[in-house]
């Protein structure tokens, strides 16, 4: 009776061939299933999914517009970090397609035949059988790998030039070949090209990298490796430095919960139980403890590595998914094939293929069997589905329906589903060519200078992400709020989950809220900003737009979160607010107003002291303390961040003609080193827009800006 995991004599030419006709099949099958998808599904791209693909038209446009500028530097989503550019360079191409959202899945079918391609001849490596082959199909037929081939996320292509990576490493050797360790470089400078985390998977590598600098013979290709492909990819990153930390920062914490707390260590462990399939999840952990390679056991830690330490840094971030640790899974997969039968690594993979042709059709489950700690789920799926989620008619009713003399329209969306988020529309507005609109979220002031409401009247979305929308829609819904009284219904459409979209447009031909025409308070609150001394002049109500043609304010002393501003002065046009009283009956004691529409302001004069810039810097950056702020022909301040000294000097150019106002870094010093100011360059933030934009839909002239003596003034 023969040992199936004694070591063998050699591999078997038939059996790669053989096994190399079984993978072509496989990724044949993976084509048809994709075919089909794309054919049948029918809904717009989801949340991330609508973001990659709005980033590959940015990229689209400015390549086709021959602005190399802000195709090298293009300016990142709000909240967001900035994304490196591979993989929405792959996605620009679907733009030649009717529908882009479905063409840019076909890019996932070459980077899961990269993947497949990867893990088989690392497996055929240690395990040169059949089982090579076995455990391929069992890790890329797994849910979690197909849910994401039907999806435009960077995860899978992330994955695959991970398995890539360590595939050239192993055939290089220890970095003895010079072919497999510069094309070890090549894969790496492409990975991290495709996402900053990248790195965080390769932990083996650099454990070689610095055993082969001691190495006489491996020491000039590790350097070379290192030198090629920090030339490849740091060009990008080093442009992006000022803005990526802290962004990445930000972005990693969100929805997260520290790995002590709540069993969050544990957190991967079982979702990768649904998301592999149980039968790889349990077999792979198991024989992970001592798999029994047929050769190249020397080698075999290089696979614990790859997952054990990826697992430890992805647990320690914070926000968890299964899709940021999906790089580091295959080594179960090798783990299986390594350790058990070769009837029970067909098994397994035999059902995972069937759980992979079952998860475009839904024939069978999901099933959950309950267990100890934790669920087990078989036979994920997600079949497409063909539902119309009414985006291209919603848009298309704003663009008609909208007051032409706005140059852009404002559009508050209340709800934040899958496929009916803030996200999702702004895409397909993009991509529609539709360029007055402009869909965004609930802010705590709900839809203040929006033209149209948008509220999903039902299931507003998953409960995790729409915090504060059920209050927003009950206001909407309210009969006797201001709501009411400032909107109306425009129109409806019925939505795939039973639920109801419904367009509120604000009211034309409104009586004059304040027949006076003045207001006068001592002390005055809206929405977080405090005045004192405040004065408004209302003159010329348009009853057919429903605004002022002329209003003048004065307040001595504002405070808008933090930041105090003396003697303001300003003149507005086309303003249109619904006041709201204290006793709506009588309209008695004015306690708020929701600003409806603005046309422009001018600023005739404001001075902000050094001191309170001081104190409002300290308040708003987080991790800053400031010393000292100087207003003197620049601003410069001095302090530390995290306990860090740091100071910076900022110069203010105000561009009438241009209508920006941009922050210019002079100097910048962090632990005492001279930063170049290069680094902000690109950080499109530090330019500040007068001309209407999203975020203030509506024109500022600003007549002059002076610092000196200490102070900020206009003019």
């Amino acid at each position: 009776m023969t040992n199936e995991f004694a070591p063998q004599r050699g591999p078997s030419r038939k059996t790669l061939v053989l096994s190399l006709l079984g993978l072509a099949a496989f990724l044949a099958v993976e084509a048809l299933l994709m075919r089909r998808f794309v054919r049948v599904d029918t809904r717009p791209p989801s949340w991330d999914q609508a973001d990659q693909l709005e980033i590959a038209l940015d990229y689209r446009q400015a390549l086709g517009a021959g602005r190399w500028s802000d195709f090298w530097y293009l300016a990142p989503k709000p909240g967001m970090p900035p994304f490196p550019p591979a993989y929405q360079l792959m996605l620009r191409g679907a733009y030649s397609s009717p529908d882009p959202a479905h063409a840019a899945l076909w890019v996932n079918w070459w980077y899961l035949s990269l993947l497949a391609v990867s893990i088989f001849f690392i497996a055929w490596r240690f395990l040169p059988d059949s089982r090579a082959l076995a455990a391929t199909l069992a890790f890329c037929a797994a849910p979690v790998v197909q849910r994401l081939y039907s999806t435009q996320l960077v995860d899978l292509p992330l994955a695959a030039l991970v398995a890539t990576a360590y595939w050239a490493l192993l055939e290089s050797d220890g970095f003895s070949r010079w072919g497999p360790s510069l094309a070890f470089a090549g894969v790496y400078a492409l990975g991290m090209l495709h996402k900053w985390s990248f790195f965080s998977y390769l932990l083996p590598a650099y454990v070689i990298a610095a055993r082969a600098l001691g190495d006489r013979r491996a020491r000039p290709k590790v350097l070379a490796a290192a030198g090629l492909s920090l030339a490849l990819f740091s060009p990008w990153y080093w442009a992006h430095l000022a803005l990526l930390p802290s962004r990445l920062a930000q972005a990693s914490s969100d929805f997260g919960v520290p790995f002590w707390k709540d069993g969050a260590w544990a957190a991967y462990f079982s979702q990768s139980c649904g998301a592999l399939g149980p039968f790889l999840w349990a077999l792979g952990f198991i024989g992970l403890l001592a798999p029994q390679y047929a050769r190249r056991r020397e080698n075999a830690w290089v696979i614990v590595y790859w997952i054990v330490f990826s697992y430890v840094f992805w647990t320690i971030v914070p926000n968890r998914q299964i899709r940021f640790l999906l790089p580091a899974l295959p080594p179960l997969a090798l783990a299986l094939a390594a350790s058990f039968p070769r009837p029970v690594v067909w098994g397994v993979a035999a059902v995972q293929l069937v759980g992979a042709v079952n998860f475009f059709f839904g024939w069978i489950g999901p099933l959950r069997v309950p267990a100890p700690y934790v669920a087990m789920d078989f036979f994920e799926n997600a079949p497409p589905a063909a539902e119309n989620w009414q985006t291209e008619p919603i848009l298309r009713r704003i663009e008609a329906d909208r007051d032409p003399t706005r140059p852009i329209t404002n559009v508050t969306l209340v709800g934040n589903d899958a496929y009916f988020n803030a996200t999702t529309f702004h895409w397909a507005q993009r991509w529609l060519d539709l360029p007055h609109s402009r869909i965004r979220g609930v802010n705590k002031r709900l839809c203040e200078l929006s033209e149209f409401v948008l509220l999903k009247d039902g299931k507003l979305g998953p409960p995790s992400v729409i915090g504060g929308l059920q209050e927003a829609a009950d206001q909407i819904k309210d009969p006797n709020g201001w709501f009411a009284s400032a909107y109306r219904e425009d129109a409806r459409w019925p939505l795939p989950d039973g639920s109801t979209a419904i367009l509120y447009r604000q009211r034309r031909r409104r009586p004059d809220p304040m027949p006076s025409g003045r207001v006068a308070y001592n002390y005055f609150s809206i929405g977080g900003v405090e005045m004192s001394g405040l004065k408004l002049s209302l003159k010329g109500w348009d009853p057919a737009r429903s605004d002022w043609s002329d209003a003048t304010a004065s307040v001595d002393q504002l405070s808008d979160r933090g930041l105090v501003l003396h003697g303001l002065k300003a003149e507005a046009s086309g303003l249109s607010f619904v006041p709201i009283y204290e006793d709506a009956s009588r309209r008695r004691g004015l306690s708020d107003v929701r600003l409806l529409r603005l046309d422009s302001l001018k600023i005739d004069h404001l001075e902000v002291d050094q001191d309170d810039l001081k104190a409002f810097l300290s308040k708003r950056v987080p991790g800053l303390r400031v010393d000292a702020v100087t207003l003197d022909g620049t601003i410069k301040a001095v302090g530390d961040w995290h306990g860090k000294p740091v100071s910076l000097e900022a110069a203010l150019d105000l561009d009438r003609a241009a209508r920006t106002l941009r922050i210019r870094i002079v100097s910048a010093r962090y632990m005492g080193a001279e930063l170049p100011t290069s680094l902000f360059r690109s950080i499109k933030e530090l330019t500040v827009s007068l001309a209407p934009n999203p975020e203030t839909p509506f024109a500022i002239d600003l007549p002059g800006l002076t610092i000196a003596g200490g102070r900020l003034t206009v003019p």
